[in-house]
């Protein structure tokens, strides 16, 4: 590897003051980058890396095997995904599928991927092995890959940042770790060929599976961490000669105990178990629980509803939020059952009465203090 030379400290200040001005348009609305503006910006900063780079190309060992692995891995997650709409349902492709729509989103994207992902392969091979520079170069990519256009809208609530937050943001963290290790040992064209392909099935089919965000952002974590295991491995079993111990570690295999922890830990989050928690934002039970802790709470549906008596202690929705408050008093109305709720720690009975399709669940037990993250950022949020 390269020491760092001027021309490529000019190639970072380029890259760094795209996401600036990127960053700067969000916050205060002077300007915008236009599609056109945006593939004419990055045609410059791939030309002035060609120059960079033009002289001193790096051979990378057994490029082609990690472009097959890596192709065939996307084939096969695309197939799967656009399967998925079997169960969740289609819907129609928010790109024009005119002849005219087709040419014309091609070139405003497809381009750019390669010149963001040549890019990223200069960047890495004048970093000199570096660490904290390769570190640098993943931030500053996930910084221009983001989705600047949603990024406002999706934070106007704690639950749709939440959302946001795993479906788009940390699949985006997930694919530029990715995208760096194989331009780090192959160079960028696997890279760009799972940006190609993904972006492709994206702008060329008239319609997609219509998956809610937590598929979204569970495949988006997922086939990167898969695909980075396989070709780490495939890697490490090319460059050096290992004991079998060392070869058991990387096996791809040993990767499939993290992934189902990560799954059950994110499913357990959302609540698609029997039992899911609630961070505890103010101190109304207290001192039953209180802020930052977390209630693990049962979910029921309408048919459990005969669960609940006067002094069981309910989660229901109200204007938008949950409330963890106990039952006072229960109510029969033609309209079906109404409950009268009280915080342990507040001197009145809640406003309104709550109705049976508000109750979500029943309180069970508490955890301490993990919640307060969750707190802080709502908060912050607000």
């Amino acid at each position: 590897m390269r020491a760092i030379n001027k021309q490529v400290i000019i190639l970072y200040t380029l890259v760094i003051t795209y996401v600036v001005a990127e960053l700067l348009s969000l916050k205060f609305k002077m300007f915008s980058i236009n599609n056109s503006a945006n593939l004419f910006i990055w045609i410059v900063m791939f030309f002035f890396a060609f120059l960079i780079a033009r002289k001193n190309y790096r051979r990378y060992l057994h490029k082609s095997d990690k472009f097959q692995t890596t192709f065939i891995v996307v084939i096969t997650y695309l197939s799967l995904y656009f399967t998925l709409g079997i169960f969740f349902g289609y819907q129609h492709n928010v790109y024009s599928m005119t002849a005219k729509g087709i040419v014309t989103n091609t070139l405003l994207f497809m381009p750019i991927i390669i010149f963001q992902e040549y890019i990223r392969q200069v960047l890495i091979e004048y970093s000199g092995n570096n660490k904290k520079l390769l570190i640098l170069i993943t931030i500053l990519f996930i910084l221009v890959t983001l989705n600047y256009s949603s990024l406002l809208n999706n934070f106007r609530s704690s639950e749709a940042a939440f959302k946001y937050i795993c479906s788009d943001i940390i699949p985006t963290i997930a694919m530029n770790v990715l995208f760096t290790y194989l331009t780090y040992i192959s160079g960028y064209t696997s890279a760009a060929v799972y940006r190609i392909l993904t972006t492709a099935i994206a702008l060329y089919l008239p319609i997609l599976p219509n998956l809610d965000w937590f598929f979204t952002g569970l495949s988006g974590i997922l086939v990167p961490a898969i695909l980075f295991a396989i070709i780490n491995y495939s890697h490490m079993m090319l460059i050096k000669n290992q004991t079998k111990k060392e070869e058991k570690s990387n096996r791809p295999s040993t990767y499939i105990p993290v992934f189902a922890f990560i799954f059950c830990v994110v499913a357990f989050v959302i609540g698609m178990f029997k039992y899911m928690p609630l961070a505890v934002v103010s101190n109304s039970m207290f001192p039953l629980f209180e802020r930052g802790d977390v209630a693990i709470i049962e979910q029921i549906d309408k048919t459990e509803i005969n669960k609940i008596k006067e002094g069981t202690i309910v989660k229901y929705q109200a204007n938008g939020y949950y409330v963890i408050h106990r039952v006072k008093k229960i109510e029969e109305t033609e309209d079906g059952l109404l409950f009268t709720t009280k915080g342990d720690n507040n001197n009145a009975e809640d406003s309104e009465k709550v109705k049976e399709e508000q109750i979500k669940g029943i309180y069970k037990f508490k955890i301490k203090y993990i919640g307060y993250p969750s707190v802080w950022l709502s908060e912050a949020l607000k």
